[in-house]
């Protein structure tokens, strides 16, 4: 398992997840950042997985399918690699429409690209993100 470090990145004035250790701030200060920063990522993936899960009961198509599938794979794969442990199935029945779903799985992962500086995993967010924007460009 790779060993991840908490720095702040002063363009963007915020606390991102690196390979690299090169923060002049004090070490408490990066194990504070890390203790919050960490668990925003994981509830990000795993709310990313939840709305993939419900999707994939409400859609239908073969094409779309096989998206959602390639999408729940990358999504399981980057969660796997970056906390070494499965994503939560978690079967909470909610009432919203397919275009919402999509365009807020869309903004998780925005939200997900912007915590994370690390490219592979950063390339992995921008693939999944254009499975989900492809499938809201289906859906118009």
């Amino acid at each position: 398992m790779r060993k991840f470090f908490c720095h702040y990145n002063s363009l963007t004035e915020r606390y991102e997840l690196s390979l690299n250790n090169r923060s002049p701030f004090s070490l408490k200060i990066n194990v504070l950042a890390e203790r919050t920063l960490l668990p925003e990522i994981k509830e990000l993936l795993q709310g990313v997985y939840d709305n993939t899960t419900l999707l994939k009961s409400q859609i239908a198509g073969d094409e779309s399918l096989k998206m959602l599938d390639n999408g729940e794979l990358l999504i399981s794969n980057l969660y796997y690699s970056l906390f070494a442990s499965p994503l939560e199935l978690n079967d909470t029945p909610r009432t919203i429409t397919n275009r919402e779903l999509l365009t807020e799985t869309i903004e998780k992962l925005s939200l997900l690209g912007e915590k994370i500086n690390i490219p592979e995993y950063n390339r992995s967010v921008e693939i999944i993100k254009n499975i989900f924007q492809n499938l809201l460009n289906r859906q118009l």
